[in-house]
């Protein structure tokens, strides 16, 4: 299994990340959020044998990785249902799923992107991102090119545009790519939009700019900043580089979160061009004007740890006074939100972060 693959989970940072990553991860310590309001009831979104992992969500549809077949797959599950199935169970592994809803002919379709390695050995630890469209039934489809020499990470899905994080060896540099799966595979789609020296989730979102509509990435660039680019062709631009680590951005329109040295989650405006600090928390989620995020920590060296009994969060960032909601579950630890709407779903398990114990949950705000 790749190093890509074991990190199973989309958000979660590889277990050989760099050491400049780590160490400040380290700095980031476990703090309480501001007072919550009263919680809306959870539920069990898969709760299967084998453990659940790294959920997405868009629409009414979330996607995992998955472990109920001995080997990581990616599942789904529409929440108007009570099923899950498989969106592809290839006996190679497959990891880091991310997800769109966009309408195509007036229809709404669902386009899944993951980290695959069908097409590459375990020695040399390289991966692709595959997708397929679940609305129009197609094949799984390859959306990097196939039997390339490196490892990928963190895919992520707006529209028709695919991003994610790529390199030779899982110590760097990175290279932030971008994919347009409206176009062929070619020599130009998918193309390199920036470097990093730091391993880092990314976003991408559509936004309106100079009253045309056009898909923003942002990314951890240089060794923790946070940068921006309008695709395809755009100019990058600063969204927070300060002397802070800042990493594991992500975007919905013209909102950007992400989450810094000392564990703070912290918000720009980028159409006001104003910053905010949301709250002491970790691994940030945005969509509209809801951020998630999760109140466990990081720790260890070349091994992730996490806070027992952490929570997760969620508040509009267009209020100042907002309440905050607060999603406990007893003697589990929850982690890596994701947001779609007044719906947000989430991983839960033990703090040692055990597959095989942890399930997808969601709630209704």
């Amino acid at each position: 299994m790749s190093a890509a693959i074991a990190s199973w989970a989309r958000h979660a940072v590889a277990f050989l990340a760099p050491t400049a990553v780590l160490a400040a991860a380290l700095l980031m310590p476990v703090l309480a959020p501001p007072a919550a309001s009263a919680a809306p009831a959870i539920f069990p979104v898969c709760i299967q044998a084998g453990g659940q992992a790294g959920p997405d969500i868009a629409g009414d549809l979330v996607v995992w990785t998955d472990n109920r077949n001995g080997n990581l797959d990616i599942y789904g599950r529409y929440l108007s249902s009570t099923k899950d199935f498989a969106v592809c169970a290839n006996p190679a592994g497959q990891d880091n799923p991310a997800v769109t809803a966009q309408v195509i002919g007036g229809q709404k379709h669902y386009v899944v992107v993951w980290v695959d390695d069908r097409n590459t050995s375990a020695a040399s630890g390289a991966t692709d991102v595959w997708g397929c469209d679940l609305t129009a039934k197609t094949a799984a489809f390859p959306v990097s090119p196939r039997n390339t020499a490196t490892i990928k990470w963190y895919p992520e899905i707006s529209d028709n545009w695919v991003v994610w994080v790529e390199a030779t060896t899982s110590a760097g540099p990175y290279s932030i790519m971008a994919r347009d799966l409206s176009a062929p595979l070619s020599k130009k789609n998918p193309y390199r939009i920036a470097t990093s020296k730091v391993l880092s989730p990314l976003g991408v979102s559509s936004r309106v700019v100079a009253g045309k509509t056009v898909h923003t990435a942002v990314y951890t660039s240089a060794s923790g900043d946070i940068s921006g680019r309008d695709l395809p062709g755009g100019t990058p631009f600063a969204v927070a580089q300060t002397a802070k680590f800042e990493w594991s951005p992500d975007i919905s329109g013209d909102r950007v979160v992400w989450w810094e040295t000392g564990g703070r989650v912290m918000a720009r405006n980028l159409a006001t061009s104003k910053t905010s600090f949301v709250a002491l928390g970790a691994r940030p989620h945005i969509d509209g004007k809801l951020v998630a995020w999760d109140g466990g920590g990081h720790g260890g060296s070349f091994t992730l740890t996490y806070a027992g009994n952490a929570a997760i969060y969620v508040r509009s960032v267009a209020a100042q006074h907002a309440q905050t909601i607060t999603l406990a579950q007893k003697d589990q630890t929850s982690l890596f939100p994701a947001l779609s709407g007044k719906t947000v779903v989430w991983e839960a398990g033990p703090a040692s972060r055990v597959l095989s114990h942890i399930h997808i949950y969601g709630a209704r705000l």
